[in-house]
């Protein structure tokens, strides 16, 4: 059992990384040092929000996700949503070891003049990641416990360097550059559906924590504070320097060598996590295969997907991520809280519907066909909370 402040930290080592960094940039440049921060509070208080149910659950049934994820969805349903969700976390690892793989070919070409192909970096990556994995929570926490000092050091360093050069008012009141720039409720949407996937199977890691009272403190120590924190160092210096890519930058700004080093520690502790999670998602598919194995095959698929270029697809694919993962934490969150009995069918139609349903109605969202919130991740979510309710009550009364 851990505290709510270890989990916190595996959190932030975990949900931190290039990807983060890139998606940092990318609000702050979009709607400006105002607005972009408060789209990043925004979503890390929902994030949190959202998450301290999920823990809540696990902390009660002592559950993986994928055992939470079979009571609603039954077993067929069950199978077909985590193996979806174990393919977005491949999707992730290959953005994350694509992105390391980028940064280390940068890096090592600056600091050692030595050019090699990008895909030697990510297959180095990937073997590193692999093999971390297979041994579960406990090589996660080893890691973050390097990474987020050595991730908020370098971050807090890169940010007093554009304080120094630019001032604070300089900062406060910059505007948002360049053309095609986000709206505020799609930059929300896009940083929940970025870190969505990791609320909804936050229940791997929170079923170790010690008890309920610890929720509070891993949830908000988390997506609630440090998150939002380190999406905005990340991107004070994008938007001031005009440079998105924040290796380029630190490397401006004299700090090659901690960035380098930071960009190993974040990428490595990420995609273990991945890993983890990934292979847990695929035992429920593939049961006759071991734990190893799945890290193994979950792995070179997500290497595979990084070298074939999944980042040319990434602002899409997080946007696809916020309106089709949340709607699964709202289906097991509405089916724990209304205490409504495991469906011991074959395939579960409540469950089905309410989610393709909901992912439908946020589609619209997304596209401006109707408006609810303005943000489809929640949109989704809410959605998919009320038509498992309502769905749900109409089973009860034709069963009574």
């Amino acid at each position: 059992m851990v505290a709510g402040w270890k989990l916190a930290t595996v959190i932030v080592g975990v949900a931190i990384t290039l990807p983060a960094f890139l998606i940092g940039a990318e609000i702050m440049t979009s709607l400006g040092t105002q607005k972009g921060m408060a789209a990043i509070f925004t979503a890390g208080i929902l994030l949190a929000v959202i998450a301290g149910g999920c823990m809540y659950i696990a902390v009660v049934k002592r559950e993986t996700t994928y055992q939470m994820i079979d009571a609603p969805f039954a077993m067929m349903g069950s199978r077909f949503v985590s193996f979806l969700v174990s393919l977005t976390l491949l999707g992730w690892f290959g953005v994350t070891v694509s992105l390391f793989g980028d940064a280390m070919e940068k890096s090592v070409l600056e600091l050692l003049a030595v050019s090699l192909p990008l895909w030697v970096y990510i297959g180095f990556g990937t073997i590193i990641m692999i093999f971390t994995s297979i041994y579960g929570f406990q090589a996660i926490g080893h890691l973050s416990k390097i990474a987020v000092p050595l991730m908020l050091f370098v971050l807090i360093m890169g940010l007093y360097t554009v304080l120094s050069k630019y001032g604070f008012s300089g900062i406060w009141s910059k505007k948002a550059a360049g053309e095609n720039n986000l709206s505020f409720g799609e930059a929300v949407s896009m940083i929940i559906g970025s870190f969505m996937v990791g609320v909804t199977i936050i229940p791997d890691l929170a079923r170790y924590l010690k008890g309920k009272n610890q929720i509070a403190v891993a949830s908000v120590g988390s997506f609630g504070s440090f998150l939002a924190f380190i999406l905005i160092m990340a991107g004070l210096p994008a938007i001031m320097t005009g440079e998105k890519d924040l290796i380029i930058t630190f490397f401006q700004l004299g700090f090659g060598l901690p960035a380098l080093f930071m960009i190993i520690f974040a990428s490595w502790t990420t995609n273990v996590s991945n890993l983890y999670s990934g292979a847990l998602g695929l035992s429920q598919s593939f049961p006759s295969l071991s734990n190893a194995a799945l890290n193994i095959i979950a792995g070179l698929m997500g290497g595979l997907l990084a070298i074939l270029g999944i980042m040319d697809h990434m602002i899409g694919f997080l946007m696809t991520l916020g309106i089709f993962i949340p709607p699964i934490a709202g289906i097991y969150m509405a089916h724990f809280f209304l205490k409504a009995p495991n469906c011991e069918e074959f395939f579960c139609c409540r469950a089905m519907i309410s989610w393709v349903g909901a992912s439908g109605i946020a589609h619209l969202t997304s596209y401006n066909f109707i408006t609810l919130t303005t943000v489809p991740a929640i949109d989704s979510m809410f959605c998919a909370v009320l038509f498992y309710i309502v769905l749900t009550k109409i089973c009860s009364s034709k069963i009574g």
